[in-house]
């Protein structure tokens, strides 16, 4: 089990945080990523997975809530 960080920014600036979240690997994140996706319906936002300081995710929030049903792991 590794640990995972989620943010969602606003530009540079993050404007939620959930650390330390407990998952078996990286594919494990994209559902908790649409769930962020769909809490901030925010325009130009994007949502960050971290693991271990080193950004592993990278998505608009857009593109999260555009795709839902894609399983984006694959491309891993």
């Amino acid at each position: 089990m590794h640990l995972y960080d989620f943010e969602v920014l606003k530009g540079d600036e993050v404007i939620a945080a959930e650390r330390a979240v407990p998952l078996y690997n990286p594919k494990a994140a994209w559902p908790k990523i649409i769930r962020m996706a769909k809490m901030f319906r925010l325009t130009r936002c994007r949502i960050r997975v971290k693991e271990r300081g080193e950004t592993i995710i990278l998505i608009g929030a857009a593109v999260a809530l555009r795709y839902p049903e894609l399983d984006f792991s694959a491309a891993a």
